[in-house]
C-alpha cells in the first residue's frame, strides 16, 4: 500500500494538493490550531469516509516525519508525471521556457527550483532524477508548485534536448566558465535553460546539445550561486524578455 502513497506537508503544499487534486487525498492530519482552518478539507473527509484527525505536536511529526510541516499533513496518491515524449511532440508554445535540470539530486534545491518555475511561468521542468527527488521534502520545499508545474521524468536529458530542438526550440546551458554573459547574450524563444549539478556543472553529453552557454555575472566575491537561486535570476530575466518582447 506504501507505495501508492505520499506525504505532503506544509500549509501551502497542502493547500494547494486539494485544491488541485481533492480527489486523490486518502488521509488528513492537523494541528488543534489549524482546526478551524481546514473545516473544508474536514467536510470533505467526512462526505467520502476518509479518515481525518487532530494531532498534537508530537504525533503530527511522526505523521509528517518532519518537524517542518506548519500543522497540517496529507497523505494522498502520488502524482502521476507525465511523459516526455507528450513534451517533446507538443513542443513549447512561442514565447514560453522551461528549465531542464542535468542530475540536480538535491530534493530542497529541486524544491526551490520548481517554486521559481511556477512564479516565473516555466511551462515544465524537465529531469533524470524525477523518483528521487520526489519527496516529501521536496513537495514542502515547493510550496505547492508540484501541482502548478510539470516534471517530466527523461532517461536521457541530452536526447531530450535533441528532441526539442527538432521542433526549433533554444538550448541555454549555465556554465560557471562560460564566456558569454545571460544579460548580453541573445536568447530565442521558445527556449530551454539548462542547470547543472553544483559539484560537476554541465555533463558533456548535455553541454554538447547547448546552442549557447551563458554565465551570470557577479561581483567576483564569490565563485558561483546556488542552483536554485541561479535558475530564479535565470527566470527572472527571461521572463523580463518575454515581457519586452524577447528584447
Amino acid at each position: 500500500m506504501k507505495e501508492r502513497e505520499f506525504t505532503i506537508c506544509g500549509w501551502h503544499a497542502c493547500l494547494q494538493t486539494f485544491e488541485k487534486r481533492p480527489q486523490d487525498l486518502l488521509r488528513l492530519y492537523f494541528h488543534k490550531d489549524r482546526s478551524r482552518q481546514v473545516m473544508k478539507i474536514k467536510k470533505w473527509c467526512a462526505e467520502r469516509k476518509l479518515p481525518y484527525r487532530e494531532l498534537d505536536e508530537a504525533a503530527i511529526s511522526r505523521a509528517a516525519a518532519s518537524v517542518h510541516h506548519e500543522g497540517l499533513v496529507m497523505v494522498v496518491r502520488p502524482l502521476a508525471l507525465p511523459s516526455i515524449h507528450s513534451f517533446v511532440a507538443k513542443g513549447l508554445s512561442a514565447g514560453c521556457f522551461a528549465v531542464a535540470l542535468d542530475h540536480v539530486d538535491n530534493t530542497h534545491n529541486v524544491g526551490a527550483i520548481l517554486r521559481s518555475c511556477a512564479f516565473f511561468g516555466a511551462t515544465g521542468l524537465l529531469t533524470e532524477t524525477a523518483q528521487s527527488v520526489l519527496t516529501s521534502a521536496m513537495a514542502r520545499t515547493a510550496e505547492g508548485a508540484l501541482d502548478l508545474v510539470p516534471v517530466y521524468p527523461c532517461k536521457s536529458l541530452a536526447s531530450a534536448l535533441r528532441d526539442l530542438q527538432s521542433k526549433k526550440v533554444f538550448v541555454v546551458g549555465a556554465d560557471l566558465n562560460a564566456k558569454k554573459s545571460l544579460y548580453e547574450t541573445k536568447i530565442p524563444f521558445p527556449c530551454v535553460v539548462v542547470v547543472g549539478n553544483e559539484h560537476h556543472g554541465l555533463s558533456a553529453p548535455v553541454k554538447k546539445r547547448c546552442d549557447v552557454l551563458v554565465k551570470i555575472p557577479g561581483a567576483g566575491a564569490m565563485e558561483s550561486l546556488n542552483v536554485s537561486v541561479s535558475v530564479g535570476v535565470l527566470l527572472g530575466e527571461l521572463a523580463r524578455r518575454q515581457v519586452a518582447g524577447g528584447r
